[in-house]
């Protein structure tokens, strides 16, 4: 098999009138952190796999361009799986939610309208030189199995992060194969990483203040699970920026194999 194989999932949804925010170990930092990256992929993978097939014709290498295909035909199976889980999350009803992600889509489609591929390629390997690391540390952590988190949204996250790795390579050779300057790499990993956290810090302003009120003060995100996240956050930049940075590099631990033929048993259909 492919070591990035395009799996067809399905997955049961939860019902709108059965949702808790606190979902991911009945965290308000977590839960709300996975919200918003849910939203936030639901918009962000499109981006990739549009602007991908701009410049799938100037990639010269066939196994990179095989690569490619699966990371985006990866990628679309993901945001559409999201699309379902999130309209859960929007149907529980975050004043200015909605208008916060119809912003982050304006702002996609002006990367595709008025980037360039340099801008956008780059875009991409700063994102994905991030979730990488994401998902080793949180698949690592347990969460996901966690006797609080809801075992709908945990399987969906773990699928997820588990192709993030399956296909952590790819948005870096293309980067290497297509523009290759280290400098403007650099620069791409810090504004990529900087705008997918903005956006998560504002949908956890808007979820958590709207919350509280209905669902009490454990919905208040505290202060020490707010550096905590810091400190793992500010990690995973750093290194994302170090001269040398390569994925390659990574030892990817043994559970994640485990995990990764658990979900091609699960697939529906698998390339």
């Amino acid at each position: 098999m492919h070591p990035i194989p395009v799996r067809t999932m399905r997955f049961e949804v939860p019902a709108s009138e059965d949702f808790h925010p606190l979902y991911i170990a009945g965290n308000a930092k977590l839960s709300y952190q996975h919200s918003a990256m849910g939203l936030y992929v639901s918009q962000v993978e499109p981006f990739f796999v549009k602007s991908l097939r701009r410049v799938m014709n100037r990639i010269r290498d066939d196994r990179l361009r095989e690569d490619v295909d699966r990371f985006s035909r990866q990628e679309a199976q993901h945001y559409q799986r999201h699309i379902d889980f999130n309209k859960v999350v929007l149907a529980h009803g975050y004043p200015g939610l909605q208008e916060r992600l119809d912003r982050l889509k304006a702002e996609f489609d002006g990367y595709l309208a008025d980037g360039t591929d340099r801008f956008r390629i780059g875009y991409i390997e700063g994102f994905e030189s991030y979730t990488t690391q994401l998902g080793i540390f949180m698949l690592n952590s347990g969460l996901y199995d966690h006797h609080r988190t809801h075992p709908a949204f945990g399987k969906l996250f773990k699928w997820h992060l588990v192709e993030e790795i399956e296909h952590r390579n790819v948005a870096f050779d293309v980067y290497r194969h297509l523009i290759g300057d280290p400098l403007y790499r650099v620069r791409m990993c810090w504004s990529a990483q900087h705008h997918m956290l903005r956006f998560y810090a504002d949908c956890e302003k808007i979820m958590s203040a709207a919350d509280i009120p209905r669902h009490g003060e454990r919905c208040r995100i505290r202060l020490k699970h707010q550096l905590l996240s810091l400190a793992s956050t500010s990690g995973m930049r750093a290194r994302s920026m170090m001269p040398g940075y390569t994925p390659h590099k990574y030892a990817i631990p043994a559970n994640i194999a485990v995990l990764s033929a658990h979900f091609t048993q699960q697939a529906l259909q698998v390339h």
